[in-house]
C-alpha cells in the first residue's frame, strides 16, 4: 500500500511535466534573443503565419530591444518571409518555420566555427623573427606578412581586411623599434579578446 501510494504522486508528477512541456515549447512570449515560437508568430492562431504577422511580430522584438538599449545587429541581412515560405503559398506553417530556424541556426554555427578557425592561422613570434634572434624589427615583421600573403593565396585563400591589419607599432608597444616575444603575445591575445567581442555583439 505504501509502494502504492509512493507511485501515485509520482505519476502525477510526471504526467503534470508531461503537460507543461508543450506550452513552454510553443510559448506565445517574443524572446529578446534566439528563435521566436511558432505561436509568438501566430497572432490570430489559426496555425499559419500570415506574412504580416512574420513582420510584426520581428518588428516588435526589435522595437523590444531598441527600447532596453540593444539594437539587433545585423537585421538587414536577417531571413525573409520567402525565404522561409519554400512552398511560396504566402504562409507558413510549423514545419517550414521550423526547418527554417535550424538552417538558420546552423548556417550562424558555422560562420562562428570559420571565425574561430581564422583565430588558429595567426601568425607566430617564429615565423616574423626571421633571423631567429629573439626579437623581431620592422623590416622582418613586413617581409613576415608579405611571405604569409604570398602563401596564403598559393593556397587558394585571400587575407581579408589588410587595410586594417595591425601595423609593426602596434606591437612595438614601447617604441624601441623592436618586438620581443611578450609585446608579440600580449598584442596577440588582445586582438583575439577584441575579436570575440565583436562576434558577441553582433550575435546580438
Amino acid at each position: 500500500m505504501k509502494l502504492a501510494q509512493k507511485i501515485i504522486p509520482l505519476g502525477l508528477a510526471l504526467a503534470f511535466s508531461a503537460s507543461i512541456a508543450p506550452i513552454t515549447a510553443f510559448s506565445n512570449e517574443i524572446p529578446t534573443r534566439g528563435p521566436i515560437p511558432f505561436a509568438a508568430f501566430d497572432k490570430d492562431g489559426n496555425n499559419l503565419i500570415s506574412k504580416q504577422e512574420f513582420d510584426a511580430v520581428r518588428a516588435e522584438r526589435m522595437a523590444k530591444r531598441a527600447a532596453e538599449g540593444r539594437p539587433m545587429r545585423g537585421a538587414a541581412n536577417a531571413p525573409t518571409f520567402s525565404q522561409f515560405d519554400t512552398n511560396n503559398d504566402g504562409q507558413l506553417t510549423v514545419e517550414e518555420l521550423t526547418s527554417g530556424q535550424q538552417a538558420q541556426m546552423q548556417k550562424r554555427r558555422a560562420m562562428r566555427m570559420g571565425r574561430r578557425g581564422m583565430g588558429r592561422h595567426m601568425p607566430k613570434f617564429s615565423d616574423c623573427d626571421l633571423n631567429g634572434d629573439g626579437k623581431i624589427v620592422e623590416k622582418e615583421f613586413y617581409e613576415a606578412r608579405n611571405k604569409r600573403i604570398a602563401e596564403r593565396a598559393k593556397q587558394g585563400y585571400r587575407m581579408r581586411n589588410l587595410g586594417n591589419a595591425p601595423s609593426f607599432a602596434d606591437f612595438d608597444t614601447n617604441k624601441d623599434g623592436q618586438v620581443s616575444p611578450e609585446e608579440f603575445k600580449a598584442f596577440q591575445v588582445q586582438r583575439q579578446q577584441q575579436r570575440r567581442q565583436f562576434r558577441r555583439l553582433q550575435e546580438e
